[in-house]
């Protein structure tokens, strides 16, 4: 997770896992910025510990407990919809996108 640093209080709450190639991080909605509005942030912090993220598939809930996927191209993030309540259907919604 995110440490809060003095420059961004209001910095996205969220958690992460890395399950192979997918990265799925989950908003956890405790008042601050959104992960949606904070995403540039959330993937530097990832980046920071995971390293380079080309090779990974990035999926998100957000804070309507909704699963959606983040592509990031150049330097330019964006959103998808997967539409999917559960973790678990949103990796195979995502896997069959990207075959």
């Amino acid at each position: 997770m995110n440490p809060k640093t003095p420059n961004r209080p209001f910095a996205a709450d969220y958690t992460y896992t890395v399950e192979g190639n997918i990265i799925s991080i989950i908003d956890l909605d405790l008042g601050n910025r959104s992960v949606t509005n904070d995403i540039d942030y959330v993937l530097a912090e990832i980046r920071a510990e995971v390293g380079d993220l080309s090779g990974y598939s990035v999926i998100y809930r957000d804070s309507m407990g909704r699963w959606d996927g983040v592509r990031m191209v150049n330097n330019s993030v964006h959103f998808y919809g997967l539409g999917e309540a559960e973790k678990q259907s949103a990796m195979s919604r995502l896997l069959h996108l990207l075959d």
